[in-house]
């Protein structure tokens, strides 16, 4: 826990960037929801088919889905959404060329009597 998706566009010229985007992601965030950075865990999916409105290629997406074990309250919610949608624009807005970007963001809850975890 935390647990962060980011899903975006095969075409997006950024993927040298996703790295870096993750870790600020994981020390910017943990203060906020209140865990550790160790706990962090980013996964960076490509996409390779998505259709976006009416199929114009030069329209593409940026979506980061974060989960964070249940109890915490909508304001923790409401400023781990704001901050992940700053860190987006601060790290990808300059390099996505002439595509017309949609960067989403959706915090959820994990569970906490269904979440397991181990550490060997």
């Amino acid at each position: 826990m935390p647990q962060i998706e980011i899903e975006y566009s095969a075409r997006l010229p950024i993927e040298d960037a996703l790295r870096d985007l993750a870790l600020a992601l994981h020390h910017a965030l943990a203060p906020i929801a209140d865990t550790e950075v160790a706990s962090f865990k980013t996964r960076l999916s490509r996409l390779d088919h998505l259709v976006i409105g009416d199929g114009n290629p030069r329209e593409a997406m940026v979506h980061v889905d974060v989960r964070l074990l249940s109890g915490r309250a909508d304001t923790v919610k409401q400023a781990v959404g704001q901050k992940v949608q700053e860190l987006l624009l601060t790290h990808l807005k300059d390099r996505v060329g002439d595509f017309s970007v949609q960067f989403t963001t959706e915090i959820h809850d994990l569970d906490r009597g269904n979440y397991h975890k181990a550490v060997v």
